[in-house]
């Protein structure tokens, strides 16, 4: 909410969401989320001597998308606080949050990327007492390539998931509408931006816009959980394989890609199992997890999947920049929980073989207890969808008055899931025919997520490009989590999407 007065300088309170995420990156237990995407450069700006003709291409889309979003103007005061804000700022200076990496002609692109993609996971943002916003995009070109890598990182307080992708599309849209220049706007100086003098239209708070009606029941539930005392938290499903550790803080991360052909052939399977992606991959984690871990020391699992609250929300302000709730770039997501019990369990690893140190194909068998646990899954997703904001994690999150103290105590008891799922669904990247080579498109999205140190063990993050296929990426913290049982896991889901679309 933004408070009166004569300053240029106008703060708005954190909402709930962002002061939790703000907690984790302040104590060290998450640093930087990325979504990035392959564009297909049109013929006219794509050779080495139109790089000033690109770069200018670029600069003003850019503009157009700050002003279309304007989480994407403000920075932060008062980070350590227990009141966080938003801050409204007068200029921003562009060469803080566009970088270009120009590589050589013999370099490997795709290593440079994913090398660049690592590195920024783990980055932090600049110190945020100097009041810039926490975005950037870094763009990894090679000399006349019809293609360019635009990697959009974040602190996640900005934004969610949800709002990079409408950042990549919005982006896109404004790349084809600058179409040959002018590459200038109002307000931009060289590489300075000056922003408006009056307040920006920061998109409100769920909890401002809508009530969040927690039972007593459900809240009893979530206190207990928290005040609980070791002793007594003997929950068989719970990640006590992968005890919570808080250093040193490395993210591993790995990433596959799956072509057009083999997701629809997947998509299709899921449509006859009653299930989606979502559900799918929560299913086959639990495969993977059951078979890479002993009953002994995980005879149960529970996992998070995340989900979006934009379809909650109340249509737009008729003067919002953004022009639909759907679109608007800010924090709104919210997490629905998931528990196999031990019978369930039991009934997975009966159907696996003797031996499964060496990769297996899914058996009839367990794929019949993979489509049951994929719409199982499918169902409780629905059925939070279906409940609205009632009981939402949200509601809880009003309850909490120090973030940072319950975060740091979080930290100290026993992980709760083992893994966690996030799909940022597909993302519309433009023209598919292939002698269109006027206009910008994406070809491909990678999405990713730094560890989370009190979160789930590995968390598996997905995102589709509408008639191009999809990337699935996971990460752990290295020092809690077996670089070799992550590798195990990642090649499971890897092999078993493949067979399946294989066999469709």
């Amino acid at each position: 909410m933004y408070q009166h007065g004569i300053s240029a300088y106008l703060t708005y309170d954190h909402p709930f969401s962002e002061a939790y995420q703000l907690a984790m990156y302040l104590l060290d237990q998450y640093r930087g989320t990325v979504l990035s995407c392959r564009y297909g450069i049109p013929s006219h700006l794509a050779s080495a001597e139109s790089r000033t003709q690109l770069e200018g291409a670029v600069k003003v889309a850019v503009v157009d998308t700050i002003m279309r979003h304007p989480m994407l103007q403000v920075g932060m005061v008062n980070a350590t606080s227990k009141v966080p804000s938003w801050i409204q700022l007068p200029t921003i200076d562009l060469t803080q949050h566009i970088k270009w990496v120009y590589i050589g002609e013999h370099d490997d692109v795709e290593q440079t990327v994913q090398e660049t993609f690592r590195t920024h996971l783990d980055e932090y943002f600049p110190d945020l007492s100097i009041k810039q916003p926490g975005w950037k995009i870094t763009i990894v070109r090679q000399g006349n390539a019809s293609t360019m890598e635009v990697l959009l990182t974040w602190n996640h307080p900005q934004f969610d998931g949800a709002g990079a992708k409408v950042f990549h599309e919005d982006f896109l849209e404004m790349l084809n509408n600058a179409k040959n220049g002018p590459y200038e706007r109002t307000g931009l100086n060289g590489d300075i931006l000056k922003l408006p003098q009056e307040p920006p239209m920061l998109p409100i708070p769920i909890e401002s816009l809508k009530s969040l009606p927690v039972d007593l029941k459900y809240l009893a539930k979530m206190f207990w959980e928290e005040i609980r005392p070791q002793f007594l938290n003997r929950g068989v499903s719970q990640a006590a394989w992968c005890p919570i550790r808080t250093s040193p803080y490395k993210t591993q991360f790995r990433a596959f890609f799956i072509d057009n052909a083999a997701l629809s052939a997947i998509l299709g399977l899921c449509r006859h199992n009653k299930t989606t992606i979502t559900g799918l991959l929560n299913g086959l984690a639990l495969i993977a997890f059951s078979s890479r871990l002993d009953s002994t020391v995980a005879p149960a699992f529970q996992c998070a999947t995340i989900i979006d609250h934009r379809r909650n929300l109340p249509p737009a302000p008729s003067d919002a920049p953004w022009v639909r709730s759907e679109r608007v770039v800010a924090n709104y997501v919210t997490q629905v929980f998931h528990k196999f019990d031990a019978k369930l369990v039991a009934q997975v690893r009966s159907k696996l073989p003797a031996d499964t140190s060496e990769g297996i194909d899914l058996s009839s068998n367990l794929q019949h207890e993979l489509w049951a646990a994929s719409a199982q899954n499918r169902l409780e997703i629905k059925h939070k969808l279906e409940c609205g904001l009632r009981n939402d994690l949200i509601g809880v999150f009003k309850y909490v008055k120090d973030w940072t103290q319950t975060m740091s105590n979080m930290a100290k008891k026993k992980r709760q899931f083992s893994w966690l799922v996030t799909n940022v669904g597909v993302l519309n990247g433009g023209d598919t025919e292939s002698d269109n080579d006027q206009r910008w498109s994406i070809e491909r999205a990678q999405f990713g997520l730094s560890a989370e140190i009190p979160a789930a063990a590995i968390e598996f993050a997905s995102i589709s490009v509408a008639n191009r296929g999809m990337c699935i990426s996971a990460n752990w913290l290295d020092c809690a989590v077996d670089t070799a049982f992550g590798d195990r896991i990642m090649a499971d889901l890897e092999r078993w999407l493949i067979q399946l679309a294989n066999q469709s």
